[in-house]
């Protein structure tokens, strides 16, 4: 059964303690990501440069990594960090952005995989199976139409999920037009959002990021359960033809929402296969 209580009171943690969120992203998405952070009520900082990252570490209450557009540098500022807040014991959230378009990300996904624990890997399901299996269907950072998930086949996807969760003591999010989180015992989907969101760049990092600062308040599967809602949820409200009218009502819900609103839409359900 899902605590939508304890969700919630992630939320109102957040904003009480107003933890230090340092978010490893890329250009493409940095402006979205720093302001999606805030807009929660947490504090921001999106330092990227290997030779400050170790002290940037020092401040900060929670890490969000990302792969997407990466570069040489990113990825030395990547393994810096992990590794300082490995040795802070904070929280570490990983997006696996087009892990399954290069060797390049392919490689440096596993090796970081191997060396450092992970409170949360997310990606798609073209991006999990590549990190399951070593091959999936993806379209460069989309998911390929055969990886996405479907009545026929989210089963065989929530057991790849599963087993990388056994893999690597870690909890596993699948994005998709149905999100699954998934533990070593435990499967839940998330019905909620809109088709929209896919068409605005970013979006998948700022969810990441958001996630990152719940759990600087909690447990991986809470602070995930309530950034996709929050997310999500924001985005039915704002949704619309007008797709930078819709991006930006998105980012004013971000910050808008109420309790009231997830409690009355929230569409979590625990399965069992």
């Amino acid at each position: 059964m899902v605590d939508l209580e304890k969700i919630l009171r992630a939320r109102k943690d957040l904003r009480e303690k107003e933890p230090l969120i340092h978010a490893i992203t890329h250009p493409i998405s940095i402006n979205m990501v720093a302001n999606a952070i805030l807009f929660l009520g947490a504090k921001a900082i999106c330092a990227s440069h290997p030779e400050e990252v170790g002290e940037i570490m020092k401040m900060a209450d929670s890490l969000s990594l990302s792969l997407g557009n990466i570069t040489s540098e990113r990825m030395v500022a990547i393994d810096l960090a992990s590794q300082a807040a490995i040795e802070k014991n904070i929280p570490l959230c990983i997006d696996m952005v087009g892990v399954g378009a290069s060797t390049l990300r392919y490689n440096f996904a596993m090796d970081i995989l191997n060396k450092y624990h992970f409170d949360l890997i997310k990606g798609n399901s073209s991006e999990i199976r590549t990190l399951a299996k070593g091959k999936s269907n993806a379209i460069g950072i989309d998911v390929g139409k055969a990886d996405e998930i479907s009545k026929g086949n989210i089963e065989e996807i929530a057991r790849e999920a599963r087993n990388l969760a056994e893999e690597y003591q870690t909890t596993v999010l699948v994005t998709g037009k149905t999100d699954l989180v998934v533990t070593k015992d435990r499967y839940l989907a998330i019905d909620n959002g809109v088709e929209t969101l896919s068409k605005i760049t970013g979006t998948g990092c700022m969810v990441t990021a958001m996630i990152s600062s719940f759990m600087a308040v909690t447990d991986p599967v809470t602070a995930t359960l309530c950034g996709l809602l929050v997310m999500e949820i924001a985005a039915e409200k704002a949704n619309t033809d007008g797709l930078y009218t819709f991006f930006v009502n998105l980012m004013d819900q971000i910050g808008l929402i109420t309790d009231c609103e997830i409690r009355e839409k929230a569409k979590v359900r625990e399965i069992k296969f």
